[in-house]
């Protein structure tokens, strides 16, 4: 006869001792562990591409910003109108690259309250983003040619791709495909 009791489990009609119940929590616990170990090493990784893209991205973001209320500024002041608009864009601008590492951290950690959070699908605005990235390589763009670091332009690129002898490249791969012999796959 067991010294300790049987409980019976909700889930179905098997029946488990205290320590058989502590030893599968335990190998639980292992496994969440392990699971948690892996999604912050995860988190870690993105963060370090966020530290990289969020930057690229944030420095064009805060100088629209600036350039924006700067110009609204004159414009309030001589049309007497109010900045609020302006200044939560600037707020918002100044905040971007932290707010990332924030919401990056956030979203893995369970909720306080104990309730599961929204499982709404994230949608992705391409639009947006394209906009986003192309103004960060315009004014990255305009930084280079602005402090004389030697770049590549469409003109350079232009002027490559014409010299490239792609007569010469063709029949050297037609050349070189005639040659396997046959049954011959790689």
């Amino acid at each position: 006869m067991e010294t300790q009791q049987a409980t019976r489990l909700e889930y179905g009609p098997v029946y488990r001792t205290e320590d058989q119940m502590n030893a599968t929590s335990q190998k639980k616990s292992i496994a969440f562990r392990l699971n948690e170990a892996f999604t912050w090493a995860a988190l870690i990784v993105c963060l370090a591409g966020w530290t990289v893209v969020g930057f690229f991205l944030w420095i064009p973001r805060v100088i629209r910003a600036v350039l924006m209320f700067s110009l609204s500024l004159v414009q309030a002041t001589v049309m007497e109108n109010d900045l609020a608009g302006p200044g939560r864009r600037l707020r918002s601008a100044a905040n971007f690259y932290r707010r990332g590492f924030v919401s990056a951290v956030d979203s893995i950690r369970p909720p306080e309250d104990g309730g599961g959070s929204s499982d709404g699908d994230l949608t992705i605005e391409g639009g947006l983003i394209l906009r986003e990235t192309a103004w960060a390589l315009f004014v990255w763009y305009l930084f280079l040619w602005w402090i004389d670091f030697p770049m590549i332009t469409p003109v350079n690129v232009a002027t490559f791709v014409g010299n490239v002898d792609w007569a010469g490249i063709w029949s050297g791969l037609v050349d070189a495909a005639a040659t396997i012999p046959d049954g011959v796959s790689s």
